[in-house]
């Protein structure tokens, strides 16, 4: 998944810790072999390569993450979208180029991307695109997708505390280290600034932003890279949920985010937004006692 994963465990012997880590990974290699668009035998890439009307029959991992992501598609009015691919491919071009996208071309991958696009049979499990060129990307909920199912095989190992992470830019928190309120783990970085802490307890903390990679995060709904926001947090109890809400909320405006942590009491947002020509954060949501619960 282009990244790399840990697992810390506390309270445990370090042989049965070792044990129980080398188990989460098997769990996660085995769900990359399924959702990577790269493996030409994964679930995506047989969806990839499907032609309007043709259905292919799919496992349960990558299903749920495509009913998670049609969930959120609609809970955030298409700001997050995992068939948003024929977009990224157009302008990553584009920069090679140095130019960008025409309004033809623009038209044309949008034509492309939709969740409305693929059609999602719950009781086959299966899967139909509806035009021709349809690229599903699960990279934006894949990683917290992951996290989740190591998180469970390390409850089937009887783990009581342990903290989950993938790269730099989702982690998962069970339970907490005996003594402590919860795992310390730093969120909210903007220039100058160091990252606040939070604590998390049997939640999730997922960031996105455009320090490293630039603006690469495009817009769903324009069909354009995101603009106003500089970086984005997502904290819930499922690593799937914030992996895609962190990047649906860089493209979404700070208003439609605050609505949407109100109407979702466990979940907590915080963006990064330059005003007046300076960074600044904005929290939305609970980031106290309540990443702790």
């Amino acid at each position: 998944m282009a990244t790399t994963f840990e697992v810390v465990i506390a309270g445990e012997t370090a042989e049965y810790a070792r044990q129980a880590a080398a188990a989460a990974f098997g769990e996660i290699s085995r769900v990359e072999q399924v959702l990577s668009r790269f493996l030409e035998h994964s679930d995506v890439s047989r969806i990839n390569r499907l032609a309007p009307g043709e259905s292919t029959r799919i496992g349960v991992e990558a299903f749920e993450c495509l009913e998670l992501a049609a969930t959120i598609h609609a809970d955030t009015a298409g700001a997050f979208d995992a068939t948003v691919g024929p977009l990224v491919t157009l302008w990553q071009g584009a920069r090679a180029r140095g130019d960008t996208p025409s309004e033809e071309a623009l038209a044309e991958a949008r034509a492309r991307v939709g969740m409305d696009l693929l059609e999602l049979d719950a009781r086959e499990y299966r899967v139909r695109v509806k035009v021709q060129g349809v690229q599903v990307d699960l990279g934006g909920i894949g990683k917290g997708y992951a996290l989740d199912l190591a998180s469970e095989m390390l409850r089937d190992w009887s783990i009581e505390a342990a903290l989950v992470s993938a790269g730099e830019s989702t982690v998962l928190a069970l339970g907490l280290p005996e003594g402590e309120r919860g795992w310390s783990v730093g969120v909210g970085g903007v220039a100058n600034k160091p990252p606040e802490k939070s604590c998390l307890c049997n939640r999730a903390l997922s960031g996105s932003g455009i320090a490293i990679k630039g603006p690469h995060i495009i817009d769903p709904r324009t069909g354009k890279p995101a603009q106003g926001n500089t970086a984005a947090w997502a904290a819930c109890p499922s690593a799937a949920a914030a992996d895609a809400l962190s990047t649906a909320f860089m493209v979404m405006s700070s208003a439609e985010v605050e609505q949407y942590c109100r109407e979702r009491p466990d979940t907590a947002a915080m963006l990064a937004v330059v005003q007046d020509g300076r960074e600044k954060l904005l929290r939305f949501g609970d980031w106290g006692a309540g990443n702790a619960a």
